[in-house]
């Protein structure tokens, strides 16, 4: 079997914050009461830094929270996220706060059309936190920590396929403007996670994830959604930022919902954000915060000097229909008949074609793994995009086993598979001897449908919507300029065929002629 190629190893990707600086993550060090996970999103500008950084150290991935980051102006990367990871790590010593880091993945230039490359990472890094969490998290008999997933931007994706692969899902999820409206689109950036979502069964009772989303800029309500409606969407007001230059207005919109948090984590007295977590009022009843279940579907912030000002947005009448409505709600599943996929030590490679409709968002799969000592890692990939991982170690549950098709257009497309060896797991040394043979069977899989969700798009559909657009627009706008051209030239001609004939008339009458003089004195 072929060694895995990834390096450094996926808890290497975890920081954990003690006040000051992020510390590296061993294997069953994170032992607190509650455990805080932070996911960063996309990097636009810094991916030539942390090329150039990771290969003068001679490593594979630089950290995010590394102070060599910096953008033109000289600001860290990490100044940005600092004042949550602080509000958090000030809870107290029961408070666990950890870092994940995919820059590597996520960091890209410049270019707002180059946004679909850090969301197509956003499946695989989910796969890796929550192996890494698994891994880092120290198991006591009798003891449960509590553990809060929060991610900004598109690391609002990254916890969503972490809390869907994790045997246990978490207590708290937390999207920080998660981008989700039409303008995330159309180049590809958007999460599209309502697909996801609905597989964790949030909810407010006790034992159930509770799911709030914050949006400052690219953000969406997810409570209207087809299995969300126990999701709290709280709409946020950035204060305007004095700047001429709109890239850089827009990133501190983006940021504010970060630093909205922060504040809620601070002053935690005011009962709203952090403080209607579960995390906050199941271990403090009667708190300032609203229980759970007594909280709205939907807030609003509207003044920005008062930020914690939070108030109930009202509900609207829905734009679509209840037809409409009850059309997405119809969640079918149409199944591959003979497809499936075995992978072993001596054929760890296998692939198979598939083809899709308008709707399907998700391939769904069973797994079974025999044999194996537990460090067997299964990979999938779709048409090329890594979008899976599972160590055999720490089994994915039904809620994880699926892959995305935000980025496949409806049409052929290839699913792959490769099983590696990872390091032996704890207890296990390398000169144990050989482990039992494994074989991993990927079976019974399914697309999952929703009529009229949304796609993604990829640059190439992109550019062609572009290019259809302006085409279409290039040609409603000629023909308006024709149709306007003739009628005007139909209005001057038909003006001057008036004046000619007008003038013709007053030419051709005789005119009176006067009495000559003469005659007249006779």
């Amino acid at each position: 079997m072929q060694p895995a190629a990834d390096a450094p190893p996926v808890v290497g990707r975890l920081g954990r914050f003690d006040g000051t600086t992020f510390a590296p993550v061993v294997e069953g060090e994170v032992d607190a009461a509650f455990v805080h996970v932070f996911v960063h999103g996309w990097m636009p500008g810094f991916r030539t830094r942390e090329r150039l950084l990771a290969a003068t150290d001679g490593v594979r991935a630089l950290h995010a929270w590394d102070p060599r980051l910096v953008d033109p102006d000289g600001r860290p990367l990490v100044a940005d996220y600092t004042p949550l990871v602080e509000a958090l790590h000030g809870l107290g010593p029961d408070h666990a706060v950890l870092w994940y880091s995919w820059i590597d993945e996520s960091a890209t230039d410049a270019d707002v059309l180059l946004a679909h490359r850090s969301r197509q990472a956003t499946q695989i890094n989910g796969r890796r936190l929550a192996v890494a969490l698994q891994q880092a998290l120290a198991r006591r008999p009798g003891r449960r920590e509590r553990l809060h997933l929060i991610g900004h931007s598109h690391g609002s994706a990254v916890v969503t396929h972490a809390a869907a692969s994790l045997r246990r899902p978490p207590d708290h999820l937390t999207f920080l403007d998660a981008p989700e409206n039409q303008l995330t689109r159309i180049g590809g950036a958007a999460d599209l996670i309502d697909a996801v979502l609905p597989r964790l069964h949030p909810g407010r009772e006790r034992g159930r994830v509770f799911v709030d989303s914050y949006t400052s800029m690219f953000g969406g309500p997810y409570h209207r959604r087809p299995g969300l409606a126990a999701v709290v969407d709280v709409s946020l007001t950035a204060p305007l930022t004095a700047t001429l230059d709109p890239v850089r207005a827009v990133t501190a919109a983006h940021l504010y919902a970060v630093d909205w948090y922060a504040r809620s984590v601070r002053e935690l007295h005011r009962g709203v954000g952090y403080g209607w977590s579960p995390l906050v009022t199941e271990a403090a009843p009667g708190g300032p915060g609203p229980a759970v279940a007594d909280l709205h579907p939907w807030y609003t912030a509207p003044l920005a000097l008062r930020p914690l000002d939070v108030r109930r947005r009202p509900e609207l009448p829905l734009a679509a229909t209840a037809g409409r409505l009850a059309r997405r709600s119809q969640v079918r599943h149409r199944p591959l008949e003979g497809a499936r996929l075995a992978v072993t030590q001596v054929a760890p490679d296998a692939a198979l074609s598939f083809t899709t409709a308008p709707g399907d968002q998700l391939l769904e799969f069973d797994l079974s793994v025999h044999g194996g000592d537990g460090a067997e890692q299964l990979d999938l990939a779709v048409d090329g995009v890594a979008a899976f991982r599972s160590l055999t170690r720490y089994p994915v549950p039904m809620s994880g086993r699926y892959v995305m098709l935000a980025d496949g257009r409806p049409g052929d497309h290839l699913l792959t598979a490769r099983l590696t060896s990872r390091r032996p797991p704890l207890g296990r040394r390398a000169g144990d001897g050989p482990a039992r043979p494994v074989t991993v069977h990927v079976t019974n899989l399914r697309l999952v449908n929703t009529p009229g969700a949304a796609a993604g798009f990829s640059p190439t559909r992109t550019m062609g919507a572009a290019f259809a657009a302006g085409a279409a627009s290039g040609s409603l706008a000629t023909l308006v300029t024709l149709v306007a051209t003739g009628w005007t030239a139909r209005r001057v001609l038909a003006a001057l065929t008036r004046r000619r004939a007008a003038t013709s008339a007053a030419g051709s009458t005789p005119r009176a002629s006067a009495p000559h003089p003469a005659s007249a004195r006779r």
